[in-house]
């Protein structure tokens, strides 16, 4: 009897589960259709556009989507390869291969985790993370104005959980995080906290580095902590605080954004504290350069500095910015070889863009060498006027110039506009490569003021005029002045040393601009634009200002 009855139950719970599964086949393309719609429209209201390859609904998993994208607006968007949802008490979400990209070329990649999902998307939800392992929390609840979202993080290792890449360069190794991040939004404001540490982060190289060959820099600690408002009707956006701590060093600040839809306007405080160059560096994944002649990274010593800089005004005139900097530097005890052999005679290995090596002798034996007291005063006040009006105030930067350039450079979507300090041209062009990636304008920062603490300002000044490029196997003043107007520099006329001076920032470039002996109207242009400012500071006379615009240059006078 007993095993009738067991058999009559088994017979009925197959039958039963044979009429759900052929009901959930006739109702199979509805659901799905049904379910695509709920995600698309239940996104659409939260200001994200959701685009779905297939739904399918199975017996398992419950609910698979195959290849969801999301765009969240801003240059933000997630695909996930697949997104399956199964049912075991509560719901688990599946995600596999899926990769966020923000701006910047910044990608986030993650293949495979599980998360637990408790609510209902729409309104009050939790994800907790199971997979690849635990301690990492989404929470978002409504409120009678808005929302509250809140990411939680507790001793998670963020490389098991993500991979970070800038331009398919490996970025970070986050290490393991801890802390929180809260968002709280309503019709019209939306308030920002952050409070993260990560520990044992390991930066990707910034330079030489690779997706195949990834290197790391040494593991530092990483600290975040700042509060903010944006108000989106009066388009205002105010962090108060921002505290940071990266490679040993402290950064502190604050910025103000407003009237952001008009005319923006800018408040900005920035300062570093402990900026101790040989963390900063080893943290990068970055090497010292070599010629400065530190070998043992025990032994490295490059220094510590402390920066400071503010910003106001409006960033729709960059020229009429208020910029303020405050800079030091404690040199080290010992300074590197390569940086005190600078203040004697020198050999200078000089490569071109065609990597050929040739050799210079920075030395009076040289006749190709000049020193800067046979330098015209004229021309010395035309290449400071233009390249680095700051020089004998600064201590080897100049931020006063970073704001102005950066902005320029934006809003003519080109690099028209540098920020170099003549004393950070002469770092590069003695110990580094050509090459613009952030790593090198990193290793700069410490050469520069090792440059600006073992010499003088007139020997950099005499070293730059003797090594920099001004054409084609072409470096230093005296051979310039010789291959383009057959003279010596103390016999050039104002207008041939503003020539020679705007061709500072390309000398390979602006080759093609003399093809026909002549500079093209382009260049001309810059010529007559430095003329026109040394005669609006009184350098020159309004008489030599007007024949320096009348008269015609023609270039190349050794050939």
């Amino acid at each position: 009897m007993l095993n009738q009855l067991k058999k009559r139950v088994w017979v009925r719970a197959v039958v039963a589960a044979l009429v759900i599964g052929l009901a959930m086949m006739a109702m199979k393309p509805v659901l799905e259709r049904v379910i695509r719609t709920k995600i698309e429209s239940g996104a659409m209201r939260h200001g994200v556009v959701a685009r779905i390859g297939a739904v399918h609904v199975g017996l398992w998993p419950m609910l698979r989507l195959e290849g969801l994208d999301l765009d969240v607006g801003h240059g933000g968007q997630l695909h996930a390869q697949t997104v399956a949802a199964t049912w075991l008490g509560h719901t688990v979400l599946a995600f596999r291969t899926a990769t966020m990209t923000l701006p910047g070329g910044i990608t986030l990649s993650s293949t495979n985790s599980n998360w637990r999902l408790s609510g209902d998307l729409s309104d009050a939800f939790e994800l907790i993370l199971r997979e690849p392992q635990a301690g990492l929390w989404l929470r978002r609840h409504a409120e009678a104005t808005g929302s509250v979202w809140n990411l939680q993080a507790q001793n998670v290792e963020v490389g098991r959980l993500l991979t970070v890449r800038h331009d398919d360069r490996v970025l970070l190794d986050g290490g393991v995080a801890n802390g929180r991040i809260d968002i709280r939004s309503s019709t019209d404001t939306v308030q920002l906290g952050v409070d993260l540490d990560f520990k044992n982060t390991r930066v990707g190289a910034l330079v030489g580095n690779s997706a195949d060959d990834p290197q790391l820099g040494a593991p530092t600690d990483v600290t975040l902590k700042f509060a903010g408002t944006w108000q989106l009707q009066h388009r205002t956006l105010a962090i108060p605080s921002i505290n940071a701590t990266v490679a040993g060093a402290v950064f502190s600040g604050s910025v103000t954004l407003t009237d952001l839809d008009a005319d923006p306007a800018i408040d900005l405080e920035l300062g570093a504290r402990q900026l101790d160059f040989t963390q900063l560096l080893g943290a990068s994944g970055l090497e010292v350069p070599e010629g400065i002649g530190l070998t043992k990274r025990s032994s490295q010593d490059l220094g510590v500095a402390t920066i400071g800089l503010k910003v106001r005004g409006r960033l729709g005139a960059p020229t009429t910015l208020t910029v303020s900097q405050d800079v030091s530097f404690k040199a080290p005890a010992t300074l590197p070889p390569g940086i005190t052999r600078l203040r004697g005679d020198f050999p200078f290995d000089a490569v071109d863009s065609a990597h050929r090596h040739r050799t210079i002798n920075v030395s009076p034996t040289s006749p190709d060498f000049i020193s800067l007291s046979d330098v015209p005063p004229l021309f010395l006040r035309t290449l400071l006027l233009a390249e680095d009006a700051g020089f004998y105030g600064h201590r080897g930067i100049d931020l006063r110039e970073l704001p102005v350039a950066l902005l320029t450079n934006w809003s003519r979507g080109t690099a028209a506009r540098g920020a170099s300090t003549i004393s950070q041209q002469l770092a590069k062009n003695l110990f580094l490569s050509r090459d613009k990636q952030l790593g090198r304008k990193l290793q700069e920062l410490p050469t520069t003021f090792l440059l600006e603490s073992a010499l003088s300002k007139a020997r950099i000044l005499e070293i730059y005029l003797n090594i920099i490029e001004w054409g084609p196997d072409l470096r230093g003043l005296r051979p310039a002045a010789h291959h383009y107007f057959g003279c010596e520099p103390r016999s050039l006329t104002p207008a041939q040393m503003a020539f020679l001076v705007s061709i500072i920032p390309g000398p390979i470039k602006y080759q093609s601009a003399l093809t026909h002996g002549t500079p093209s109207s382009g260049l001309r242009s810059l010529i007559d634009d430095l003329l026109a400012k040394l005669r609006s500071i009184d350098v020159i006379s309004e008489e030599e200002f007007r024949e320096a615009l009348n008269e015609q240059l023609v270039v190349g006078g050794e050939g």
